[in-house]
Formats: C-alpha cells, structure tokens, sequence
C-alpha cells in the first residue's frame, strides 16, 4: 500500500508499474453507457482535463490531493504535493518520460478495445465495473510528476481553468509551471476559495438560462441585407400550422408509413388508395382538400394594419453609424479598465441599474440610472461606460418606439416632415445622442422607400439638437453625430412668461422641436411635483402644430408608475379630452372637474401604446404602490455589441431582450376629431365582433353587388387601427385555442379567448400574433381579468413573508394540541396487575385469571388504535 511520501519520492516507472498492477481494482461509481465505447475510441492524446470522482481506490493513494480534478460543483483539491518538474532535465528523464507516456497510449488503446468487444457482446452494462473509463486520467495524474507530455497539453490546461473558474482562480489549483503560463496568457490570477466563487458560477448560469430561455435560436436572411429569427415550434404544432395557414392538405404518408401504429382498418385502406392511385386524408382536413384557388395573403389586412414592433423582430445595431465609431472609441483604453467602471457605476456584472432589466433572479433594486446624459461632471471612464452600456440600449428601445409611431401615424406624417424646408427638427433630452440615430435610421428607411436610387447624402436630415452636460460625454457623441447642436441642460419654459408685459410687448422666444426623445428623465427625479414641472417643460418644447413627445423608461414598477403619472397628469391638465366619459369613468374626478374648467387646455391626443384617453386600468391606485404585480411594458430584442459583450462577460449568447415602459403623445393634433372616430365602449364592442369582413380579396369583391361593394368601402374607409385594443401581455398560445390579455378602448384589462372554431383566419393570425400588437379579428369569449395594483400603504415584501411564517407556525402549534387532546381523550385506563412480591406464591388460578384481564383489555383498545 502506498503512502504519501513514498508516492512523492517514487521513479515514474515505479508509479506506472503500482498503477498498472491494481488498474485490475479500478472502480467508479457512475454507470457506464453503451455509447462508451465510441467515446473511448475518440479520446485525444492532447486530453488536458478528465472529472474524476473521490472514490476511485488505489490509484487515489498516490497523492490524493495532486490527483483530482472536480467540477465547479463539487470541492477543488489542493495542488500536487508534487508539482515540480525535475529542475535540470536530462536525456535519461526525457526517454523515460516518452516512456510513460507511450505505456499510457497502450493503456488506453487497450481499455478502448475492450469497451468496442464488451459493447458488442452487450456486456457494458452487466460488467461496467471491469473498466476504469470515468476513473483517473493517467495523463494528467503523471504530468505533474514527471511534466507535461507538451506545450499544447500545458495550454490546454490552463485554458481549461480559465473557462471554469472565469476571472478568478482556487488557490494551489495550478503548479508552478501551470501559474506561470496563465499569468502570461491572463495576467495575474486573482485567488479566491471555491465557496466564495461558487455563487456567482450559478448565478451566472442561471442569469444566462432566463435571459436567454430559448438556447437553439435560428436567424434566416429577410432578403434586404438582414436577418430575421425563425420561430421553434413543437412538431404537432408545426403540422397544424402549415396546415392552415398554406391551405394544403395533410395527407397520409404512403411511403413513409404512419408515425402511429397501423391498424387492420388503416392498412385495408391504404391498400385500396394505392390500388387507386390515390391517397389517404386524415379526417380533419377533408375540407381542406380542395384548395379555394384564390391569392389570399398571409395574413389580414386589419391583421396588417395592426401589428407593431420593428422588422425584422430582433433590432440590429448599424455598423456605420453607432457599432464602429464606439468601438474606436473604447479602443484608445484598457478593456479591463471599461469593464471594471462599468460594473462599479451600474452595480453589477449584469448592469442592473443601465437601460437593461435584469431577470428577477438577480433581485436587483429598482433606482434609476447612477449616470446621466444631462450631468455636468462625467469622467473618462465613466463617460466610455455610459457609451458602451447605455447606448445600444436607448437606440434598440427609441427605434422601437419611432417605428411604432411611424405605423400609427402612417407614410404622410413621415414624409411631411422630410419635406419640409428646412427639415424635420429632433431634440434627444436625455438619451446623450442615441435617439437621434435612431431617428436618422427612421428616416433613411422611409427615404429608400421613396426612392431607392436617390443617394442618403440626400436627405434633409434637418436640425438634430442633444442635451449633454459634460465635456468628456460631448466630445464622444459629437464624433458619432455630425450636423448637431449640443446643448448642456434643458431650457426652463415653465418659469417662462407667456405673453407680453408691459414693459416688453414683444414675446417670448420659445424653440421648439417637430420630436422631443426623453427616455429614462422621469424616474431619476424623487418629488411628484418636479415630475410634473419636468413633463410640463417637456410639452413647452414640442412643436403645437402635430409635434411629438416620446417618453420612455424601464420596465420595471416604479418605471412604469413614472410613465403613467406622467399621462395622468397630461390628461387632467393639458390635452383637451373630446369624449366626455370612457366606460363609464371621468378623466378627471367630480372634486376637479370645476378646476379643469379654468386650465388653457388644447388638443392633442395619445398615440402608443393607449387607445384610449381614460384613467389607465393598470394605474388605478395612483404613486407608488407595494405589491403591483401587474404594469404596462414591452418588449424589444436587439444584438448586442461586442464591447457590451465584453462587459458583461458574455460567452454564448450575444442578444438581450429590453423591457421598457413608454408613452407617444401628439400636440395640436386629435385624430379623433379630424377623422371622427371615438374610444369607448362601441369601439370594444365592434372590435370583439372583429373586422374580418374587410378587405376581402379582389375575386370576392368583384362578385359582390355594386351596392355593397359602396357599402363595404365606406366602413373600410371608417376603420382605424386606433380604436383597437392592445394586447399587454404575450399570448398563450395552446392547442386548438389562443388566449390573450388586451388593454381595450373603454381602459378596461380582458382576457380574449380565440379558438379554432371562431374563425379560420382569425385563428391563424393570433397564432403569429406578438405582445404589443393591435388585435382587430374579434374573439369568441371576452372576460375581465383581475389585475394585481397593489396597495398604497402595504406593508413589505419582508413583513409579508414574516406574517406567513408565523400564521404557518400558529397553525402548526394548534394541529399539535387538538392532535394531543384528541390523543388524551381516546385513551383507554392502563391494566393495573400487582406485582409478585418477593417470596410471595402466586397460584396458577390467579395468573390464569391476570393473563385474561390481559388479553381482554388489549382486544379493547385495538380498534381504537387501528
């Protein structure tokens, strides 16, 4: 039997002959499975890492601490005790060496035949103990002993505790050679112990599994120059679908064979088709059989009309424009350095507190962000993290929004504003200059379809002004945008007088924007009335002749309650409402309405994502609330950037899903009065019957009497996309039914039921609906949902769960003494039986006559125990 101290002074040899001898004892303790075989044959000379588990026996004598290698899950063992390589290597140590290593090849080429014999005579799984295939690695247990078999093996080493220990490293887990090679390749290794690194491994898994809840992603390219994902979706799903949405028949495969077992009655007609010439249909697609011939498109034009988000789905940062310029930027500094006034400043590998969300998992407080595109100091540092971190976001979640006020607003808005003399005029107030790329991606996309030959130089691009406060921050953006004005706060027009004085009759100056960008400028201010003044400052600055006020922020709670105070506020006191009630509830309340009287309101009208001008269902309890489990937010996926990567310290997957809350609202301009169409109760009323009985195709038209065909185009021409409700909540898509949360046009939150019954179209639309689009196809159950608004004055999430664990001990304790009282009444009297004294005779009568009173009292008190 070994010990430890001969194994350190022991030749190679030696050791390999002791291995060799007892490989014969090897055992492991996990089963082998039958594809062992083909494993073992794939095995590399160059393998640098193999698990092994603490219970091998005998070879673990050697020493036990320098033999195993464990995964992050388990215990890391301590170095070698023999981690030096000899100091003078002769010629006589490499032969020897060579030696070992050849002996190992052996052994394993042996051990891998026999696994390919044992697997064919189906022994593996009966005899998994004859082999040592899970066991100790021969390879790695000697290359501390007598060196590395080469550069390559040493390498891989390294590299392999680095991809599972990520920056940091256990103590006396590398030797000597191994530490020296991983400071060269990494820098200095930052030693941690293994329990202090254990929680952020998992952490990181499992951030990366909800972020990222759908692993096998496929992109296809959209044939303009992008890519577009491609939805997974379950094989039975996948046949129904095609099914309906491409009118083919599902038939039955006759050379294939069913998937099912064929039965009598199956075959007999199978038979018969072939001898026929033709093939078997399943049942519930006979009346497909016969295809209509007509040219419908995929999906209906109110369907159309109604979708939102970008095309394609995932947002794609432009190269030119934002990807390339920042990172020739970050180029000039240390990455290291980046990454590490990254995580200071936003609290987190993940970035908690920038644009992202981050999942729950990461139980991260909901505070705004530490940095501004308005503060006057930023250093250098902070002033690349604010770039690398904020910036794809606040472009992914401003492109987002610009396209759906595009959609809403339609092409005339759009290219009003191109042609305009001078140019559409665009203020970013607090995105530092990401919203006026995002607008100059607008606007290039709506030019090319204007004219695809006419070159961008082209375009007016008009003025672009951004609000930054800080040298380091200017100097950056101002080499991502060119033709823009930087200014370093935001003008005070509520302050400002209105109207002339007397002592200067000439009016105030006021500039003002066609769009005003603010994303994530409300939540950072603390007092409700400053929000107010900030909002109301924000509608001073745009245009009153149809400008636009976008308002965004994080997707979280306390985001949405900024966003939606914000549109309380610009209904109670600014925007002129024309519809006096909305399902029967008033904008303002009966206390204020006499107040709202004497405010200077004028039109305007909500854009996004609302369809209606009510109090918001979701924001019935106004401020903050304790435990709003629900809130108004969406969703926007983009790629993220390979500096971003770096941040976050991203390894697989380089997307991100941004969730934010926002609000579009038009100035001087109410479509409902210029198109005369309302938001109320009718509205949802006409919406849940659907408007699938517009736009029929051009063959069913022309067959329709002309009368009709008059009558079907004047409701066509009433249909507006506005008075639809919105779905708020991603859809649950099931088997022969869809279920869906809408937010409707009387600000009531239902829930929707379409099943495959309702209607052929409809059903195949809402199975590629998305959260956030317009539904306009009806339903054929609508009930209303019960939403989560949480309390005012509520206690905490840590009182509550205190309350319930001391109810639940409560409980407990009173089952415990009802138990006992139940226990003390059921009990029967004990058998009192005098004890032989000493010397005293008993008679066999008397000890006949106790095992009676024995037996009888026992037979009494089994039933009350059974």
């Amino acid at each position: 039997m070994l010990s430890r101290s001969p194994a350190t002074r022991a030749t190679p040899q030696g050791l390999l002959r002791a291995a060799v001898n007892r490989t014969s004892q090897f055992s492991t303790q996990q089963q082998l499975r039958r594809g062992a075989a083909g494993f073992v044959n794939g095995r590399s000379r160059t393998t640098t890492t193999r698990r092994c588990l603490s219970s091998i026996s005998n070879i673990n004598k050697l020493p036990r601490a320098s033999t195993e290698i464990r995964p992050a899950q388990s215990t890391i063992a301590s170095r070698y005790s023999s981690s030096a390589t000899p100091a003078v290597p002769d010629a006589t140590h490499a032969e020897r060496k060579d030696a070992v290593y050849a002996l190992i090849d052996e052994i394993n080429q042996n051990e891998a035949a026999m696994a390919d014999i044992m697997d064919e005579l189906d022994l593996l799984d009966d005899f998994d103990q004859a082999l040592s295939l899970d066991g100790l690695e021969y390879e790695h247990a000697f290359s501390q002993t007598i060196g590395h078999r080469d550069q390559e093996t040493l390498e891989g080493r390294v590299r392999m505790a680095r991809q599972e220990f990520r920056e940091y490293l256990p103590p006396d887990y590398l030797n000597a050679r191994e530490t020296e090679l991983y400071t060269r390749l990494y820098g200095e290794p930052i030693y941690r112990d293994l329990d202090s690194i254990q929680p952020d491994l998992e952490l990181a898994e499992d951030v990366e599994e909800e972020q990222n809840p759908a692993a096998d992603q496929l992109y296809r390219e959209d044939g303009q120059g992008g890519w577009e994902e491609v939805e997974m979706v379950e094989e039975e799903l996948e046949l129904e679908r095609e099914a309906e949405e491409d009118d083919m028949p599902v038939v039955y495969d006759m050379e294939a064979g069913p998937e099912v077992p064929e039965t009598d009655a199956m075959r007999r007609t199978r038979e018969i088709a072939e001898q026929l010439g033709g093939e078997v249909m399943l049942e519930q697609f006979q009346d497909e059989a016969v295809p209509d011939g007509n040219d419908n498109p995929r999906f209906h034009p109110a369907t159309e009309l109604g979708r939102s988000g970008t095309n394609p789905s995932t947002v794609f940062l432009p190269n030119d424009s934002l990807v390339k310029p920042i990172s020739m930027i970050l180029s000039n500094f240390s990455n290291k350095h980046i990454q590490e006034t990254a995580r200071r400043v936003f609290k987190g590998q993940y970035l908690p507190l920038s644009v992202t969300t981050p999942p729950r998992s990461v139980q991260a407080p909901q505070l705004p962000s530490p940095l501004e595109a308005s503060q006057r100091h930023m250093s250098e540092m902070e002033s690349n993290a604010y770039l690398a971190a904020m910036y794809p976001g606040f472009y992914a979640s401003v492109l987002s929004v610009l396209v759906e006020v595009r959609k809403r607003l339609g092409t005339d808005w759009l290219r009003g504003l191109i042609s305009k003399e001078e140019g559409p005029s665009v203020l970013d107030a607090s995105a530092g200059g990401a919203g006026i790329i995002a607008w100059r991606e607008i606007m290039r996309a709506e030019w090319e379809a204007m004219d695809p030959e006419r070159p961008f130089s082209e375009i007016p691009i008009g003025k672009s002004t951004v609000v930054v406060g800080s040298n380091s921050l200017r100097a950056r953006a101002s080499a991502l945008l060119h033709n823009t004005t930087f200014l370093p706060r935001l003008p005070d027009y509520v302050h400002l007088r209105e109207n002339a004085t007397l002592e200067d009759d000439r009016a105030p100056k006021r500039k003002q924007f066609d769009i005003v960008i603010a994303p994530h400028s409300i939540h950072p201010i603390d007092e409700e009335y400053l929000r107010k003044e900030h909002v109301k400052n924000l509608w001073q600055l745009v245009n009153p002749n149809g400008g636009i006020l976008i308002l965004l922020e994080k997707g979280h709670q306390r985001g949405f309650e900024a966003i939606a105070g914000a549109r309380e506020m610009l209904l109670k006191r600014v925007i002129r409402n024309t519809d006096l009630k909305t399902s029967d509830q008033e904008i303002a309340s009966e206390e204020d309405a006499e107040d709202d009287l004497d405010l200077d309101k004028e039109p305007g009208m909500i854009i996004a994502p609302c369809t209606n001008h009510a109090q918001c269902p979701m924001y019935r309890v106004p401020g903050h609330t304790v435990g709003r489990g629900d809130w108004c937010h969406f969703k926007q996926r983009y790629i993220r950037p390979p500096f971003l990567q770096r941040i976050i310290d991203a390894k697989t997957h380089n997307h991100e899903d941004l969730r934010f809350s926002y609000l579009v609202v038009q100035r001087g301009v109410d479509l409902r009065e210029e198109k005369g169409f309302k938001q109320d109760r009718v509205a949802k009323f006409q919406a849940a019957k659907g408007y699938e009985h517009l736009f029929p195709d051009p063959q069913a038209r022309a067959a329709m009497p002309e009368e009709e065909q008059q009558k079907l185009a004047e409701q066509e021409a009433k249909f507006e996309p506005l008075t639809l409700p919105r779905i708020v909540y991603p859809p649950l898509k099931r088997r022969g039914h869809v279920t869906f949360d809408i937010c409707t046009p009387d600000a009531q939150i239902e829930r929707w039921t379409v099943p495959r019954s309702f209607s052929r179209q409809a059903y195949r639309d809402v199975r590629k609906s998305q959260w956030g689009d317009l539904w306009a196809l009806g339903s054929k159950t609508q009930i209303e949902r019960n939403v989560k608004l949480g309390t005012k004055h509520g206690v905490s999430k840590k009182d509550r769960l205190e309350a319930r664990a001391a109810a639940r001990e409560a409980a407990k304790d009173a089952q415990e003494e009802e138990g006992a009282d139940a226990a003390a009444q059921n009990r029967k009297p004990e058998l009192l039986i005098p004890k032989r004294k000493k010397g005293e005779k008993i008679p066999s009568w008397k000890k006949h006559q106790d095992k009676k009173k024995v037996r009888q009292h026992y037979s009494q008190l089994k039933p009350a125990d059974s």
